[in-house]
């Protein structure tokens, strides 16, 4: 409930019983308003507490905020496979935390999203288009789901780099582009760049084909290298198709 407030767009959330607030609501409470961006408790009793919104709203610009994710996700998919090349686990350990930031970024988009397409005003007077404010949200919820698979790709690498094999170089070189056409189809969409878009389209589309090459690779493998290579696979596979996503996108602004 809480999650759902926020995201609609509340200026203030207030949590109240008239038996009185248990300690795990307190605390509940308490951990969303340090998770969620730009809230603060500022009132609690017994029986209620306010959760208020501080954030400016005219500085409310979620493209800002969808250029934060992707460079977050891009640095998370960077350390992994720099992990796996130079054998360091411990670059994959914080890829969990990491990700909730990207979950907090996500939240933060959503709401904006939403301030936005209720308050039309706020847009004009900001001079922001609200189909593009649209797409921010659109762009984001990918990007959130390429960070979920930053944090598979980190658990999925271990294995590599417990037992290295003669495929760990490809699956390197595949994640490298896969991260290139993420990046570059946030920036077709940032640039309104339909022939850059379209070529991230093929790009991906390239990608896709060498994950399943890469997964029928895995059957010369065995054991925990094996599986851990097939879902790698699958993994990337599924950021080249969100990454085509944000490039379709990409081609729709640019035909405004």
């Amino acid at each position: 409930k809480l999650v759902g407030a926020y995201i609609a767009g509340h200026d203030s959330i207030i949590l109240h019983s008239d038996v009185g607030l248990s300690s795990l609501a307190a605390s509940t409470a308490s951990s969303f308003a340090q998770i969620a961006i730009g809230l603060e408790i500022m009132e609690e009793s017994d029986t209620s507490i306010m959760i208020k919104d501080l954030m400016d709203r005219g500085e409310m610009r979620p493209a800002k905020s969808v250029d934060r994710m992707k460079v977050l996700v891009r640095n998370m998919l960077n350390d992994i496979m720099d992990g796996l090349e130079n054998g360091d686990v411990s670059l994959l350990d914080p890829m969990v935390d990491r990700d909730r930031e990207v979950d907090r970024i996500d939240w933060l988009i959503s709401r904006q999203v939403n301030i936005h397409q209720r308050d039309t005003g706020l847009s004009r007077r900001m001079g922001l288009d609200l189909c593009e404010i649209s797409r921010c949200g659109y762009i984001s919820r990918s990007l959130e789901r390429i960070g979920d698979h930053a944090v598979l790709l980190a658990s999925n690498f271990r294995p590599l780099i417990d037992d290295p094999t003669d495929l760990d170089r490809e699956i390197i070189a595949t994640g490298l582009d896969v991260i290139a056409l993420m990046v570059d189809s946030v920036g077709t969409w940032s640039n309104k760049d339909m022939d850059a878009a379209n070529r991230c389209i093929e790009r991906g589309e390239r990608l896709v084909k060498r994950s399943l090459e890469l997964s029928d690779l895995a059957d010369s493998l065995s054991g925990k290298p094996a599986m851990a290579t097939e879902l790698i696979a699958g993994s990337v596979k599924r950021v080249a198709e969100y990454s085509m996503d944000i490039a379709e996108i990409a081609i729709n602004s640019a035909m405004d």
